[in-house]
């Protein structure tokens, strides 16, 4: 099995675990990552609640350029968003329209003091409340990650 195969073998459990402990509706790792092939406006993989649509090959989104994806670039903690329709940040149209997407948090996957992507759980059944369980789920399942690729998490 070749390294890419593993990293999106062993991000998909990752992320179905996350569905599974936040009730979401999707969850997604995007990742920069030259060596494995990925690149940040695809989907990594992705964890899916029964009749939701996949956002697998959707390219069409520039998440970097988008307001969610600046903020998390200047912050770089877990962007939580409990309500898309009454957000300073607003997320892309295609996000909202396109997936109905009500709420999102997105957890930063650092590595090497860059911003190489994210994790975002979504709920598309109405906004709600993320608890700090479900972004602590969210932070331990970046950990996963960066475990998965060999770094070490950052620190801040």
């Amino acid at each position: 099995m070749s390294a890419r195969d593993r990293a999106v073998e062993g991000a998909q459990a990752i992320l179905e675990r996350l569905l599974a402990e936040t009730g979401a509706s999707r969850t997604t790792l995007r990742l920069d990552d030259a060596a494995l092939g990925f690149h940040i406006d695809d989907v990594v993989a992705e964890a899916l609640a029964p009749g939701e649509r996949s956002m697998r090959g959707e390219g069409t989104i520039n998440h970097r350029a988008a307001h969610t994806g600046q903020w998390v670039e200047r912050h770089r903690r877990i962007l939580v968003q409990n309500d898309l329709s009454a957000t300073d940040f607003p997320a892309p149209l295609g996000l909202t329209q396109g997936f109905g997407v009500k709420a999102q948090m997105l957890a930063p996957v650092e590595r090497d003091g860059r911003l190489d992507g994210w994790i975002s759980v979504h709920d598309a059944k109405a906004p709600r409340t993320w608890s700090a369980e479900d972004q602590e789920a969210a932070m331990r399942a970046v950990a996963d990650v960066l475990a998965l690729l060999g770094s070490a998490p950052h620190s801040a």
